[in-house]
């Protein structure tokens, strides 16, 4: 019985260290720091996905986004000549929201939370906890401020990004730092058509947490410079690319990811996007490689609707001066009564070029011309031509992508300032610019509001004076053709005039119009 009972202590006391010693070896384990393990700043505004253009949304638009995003090996430990992938896959969600405020302000605000991330297990190896699995992100609260004042798409735009991470939510999961952390970043880009660069620079200051694990990836992270650039080529289905960089000068190490995809919005208020790349350097979060997809909604506020008054169409008819009352007294019928003369005579019409069509009938008043060209020369086809009835213009002026200025000189607007100088019955002139349906509700309003300015400033430096011009923008509810093909955005690429007409006068002085 000695023997047996020797056995028996012996196995229980090894039995009870097993059980004593996994608990010491849980203690003895190093808690993780607190700090953010994420590197990327999803944009919740216009611009790049992963940094900003300095574009701002228009005063009242809102976009409202949500992405997420895998990550392989976002932080690798050492230890000698072996590596423990300590996060070792992790994905995470961002749930974003920007508003216009005023043309110069908008307001941002982002939660970001880790759905799932695992790794290898170091506790007895190097004594370090594994982080949580999951857990809610730091929430980010930000204001970009536009420096140049300027909401045009084309316009180069110069944004100041401010922002602060709040110290709450999960602190084991390496989704937040152990304070305040705060970010300045001056955000430029400029469009050329469907050509869209950004750039970005910025710093980055946070509490510098360190640990004693002896482990070089975790011996601290703190303040760094950060840098950016991005661009974007098309419209409705986009490509981009960007390239970010890093460098935390207290540990001296930099870090970067190159990323690029798609993006594509088929109608108003969708946009989907995918993307994916590579992580450079050693820095903590900086991962192997890392994919994200998503969708956002851009509520523009709509253009407030046209005055009832006005009739959205190139003509509209000459009214005709009311009939003289008769004086004398009817003929005695004995009397035959006078020949009625012919409606194409010129009875008491002024002909001021004496082509033969009378000058309220005339769109070339000071040059002799044919009745077939509307009393201008056989120089051409005639853009304009006038009636009793009406006056009609044969001819729009177009743009190219994203351009406000008006191609060179135009043929229609050369001679629109002629009648319009050449018959002041025409009181007022309404210019609408049109745009395609590509861009954002809220741009393409600009933009072609910026066209029909374009138009009007043309005629006045054609003599038309100021006051019988007025510029309104329509965007792109009012297509000429279909946005489905390029054709067809080419035409709804436009300015159009909408006339004003007054009672014909049938003698009055015309003056010559200026020298072109």
């Amino acid at each position: 019985m000695g023997p047996a009972l020797h056995r028996c202590a012996v196995g229980g006391a090894a039995l009870g260290l097993l059980l004593f010693a996994s608990p010491a070896r849980a203690q003895d384990a190093t808690p993780l720091p607190t700090f953010s393990l994420e590197r990327l700043d999803p944009n919740p505004g216009l611009g790049p996905l992963t940094m900003g253009s300095g574009e701002l949304l228009a005063p009242g638009a809102l976009r409202i986004s949500l992405l997420a995003h895998y990550q392989r090996k976002s932080l690798t430990v050492r230890n000698g000549p072996d590596e423990y992938p300590l996060v070792l896959s992790r994905t995470t969600g961002v749930v974003s929201l920007a508003v216009g405020v005023l043309p110069w302000l908008e307001l941002q605000a982002q939660l970001p939370g880790v759905i799932h991330q695992s790794g290898a297990d170091v506790s007895t190896v190097l004594s370090i906890s594994s982080p949580s699995r999951s857990g809610l992100g730091a929430p980010r609260l930000a204001a970009r401020l536009g420096l140049l004042g300027t909401t045009a798409p084309e316009a180069f735009h110069l944004a100041l990004d401010l922002d602060v991470r709040l110290p709450v939510g999960g602190s084991g999961a390496l989704a937040r730092d152990q304070g305040v952390r705060g970010q300045g970043r001056l955000m430029m880009g400029k469009r050329w058509g469907p050509v869209a660069p950004a750039l970005e620079v910025g710093v980055l200051l946070r509490r510098a947490v360190s640990t004693d694990s002896g482990v070089d990836s975790l011996n601290g992270v703190g303040n760094e410079l950060r840098a950016g650039v991005g661009l974007t080529v098309g419209y409705a289905l986009r490509a981009e690319v960007s390239a970010l960089g890093a460098y935390s000068w207290r540990q001296q190490r930099t870090s970067g990811e190159l990323l690029g995809g798609l993006r594509y919005a088929p109608s108003r208020p969708w946009e989907f996007f995918a993307l994916g790349g590579a992580g450079l350097g050693a820095e903590p979060g900086a991962p192997r490689f890392r994919v994200l997809a998503g969708f956002a909604l851009l509520f523009d506020k709509p253009p407030p609707p046209p005055p009832e008054d006005i009739v959205y169409e190139l003509v509209q008819g000459l009214p005709r001066a009311p009939a003289a009352p008769q004086l004398e007294p009817e003929p005695t019928p004995s009397e035959p009564p006078p020949p009625e003369p012919a409606r194409d005579e010129p009875v008491s019409e002024t002909d001021t070029d004496g082509d033969g069509v009378v000058d309220v009938l005339d769109a070339c008043i000071h040059e002799r011309g044919t009745r077939e060209h509307g009393g201008c020369p056989e120089t051409g086809d005639s853009l304009v031509s006038l009636t009793r009835e009406r006056l009609v213009l044969h001819g729009q002026v177009f743009f190219e992508v994203g351009v406000t200025t008006v191609p060179g000189r135009s043929r229609v607007l050369d001679q629109v300032a002629r009648v319009l100088l050449e018959h002041p019955e025409v009181e007022r002139v309404v210019i609408e610019g049109h745009t395609d349906a590509e861009g954002s509700t809220a741009s393409n309003q600009r933009l072609s509001l910026a066209r029909a300015e374009a138009v009007r400033d043309y005629l006045v430096r054609k003599g038309v004076p100021a006051h019988r011009l007025e510029a309104r923008g329509l965007g792109a509810r009012r297509p000429a053709g279909s946005n489905g093909t390029p054709a067809g955005r080419g035409e709804n690429r436009r300015a159009e005039l909408l006339l004003t007409l007054g009672e014909p006068t049938s003698a009055r002085t015309v003056p010559a119009p200026p020298p072109p």
